[in-house]
């Protein structure tokens, strides 16, 4: 009977171990997200890797004026930007464009894996442009080489 009673009570602990291990299984931290893009015609999918919290890597859709869209193997993660007021920054030199500019962002969605995640952070983006000569000129309508480069960071919370 003694060992029964042990028996049924070392259940009942191994029991309450695992329902709590599953209450918190919710990852939260800080998470880092990168987003590059080296196409020399300036693209809106940029490569995607996120760290922290968790790790992904995939593909971003970072267009003017619109969510950002994260695309992970096991799900998507959106993201809406809200440009800081007064950072935008440009310099420009013999055919070279610098532009950076910080931003917020709150993760809008997510799904797959990612459903249910929240959170928010700052942003910084970096635009390196070198326009292409053209008749001995800068042209600005064609670049010989872009690159873009966002950096974000934020506290997550990931049922």
């Amino acid at each position: 009977m003694r060992k029964l009673i042990l028996a049924a009570a070392a259940i009942a602990v191994a029991t309450a171990l695992v329902i709590t291990g599953a209450a918190t299984a919710t990852s939260t931290g800080t998470e880092h997200f990168s987003f590059i893009d080296t196409s020399n015609h300036g693209s809106d999918v940029f490569s995607a890797i996120a760290t922290g919290a968790f790790t992904g890597g995939g593909t971003a859709t970072l267009a003017h004026h619109h969510p950002t869209i994260i695309r992970f193997p096991g799900g998507t993660i959106t993201l809406k930007t809200k440009p800081k007021a007064g950072t935008a920054k440009m310099t420009t030199g013999p055919c070279l464009v610098n532009q950076s500019n910080s931003a917020t962002y709150t993760i809008t969605s997510g799904t797959g894996a990612y459903k249910g995640i929240s959170g928010s952070g700052n942003t910084t983006i970096k635009l390196t442009l070198v326009e292409a000569m053209v008749n001995g000129k800068c042209s600005k309508s064609n670049a010989s080489a872009v690159q873009a480069i966002a950096t974000a960071s934020g506290p997550v919370s990931l049922p």
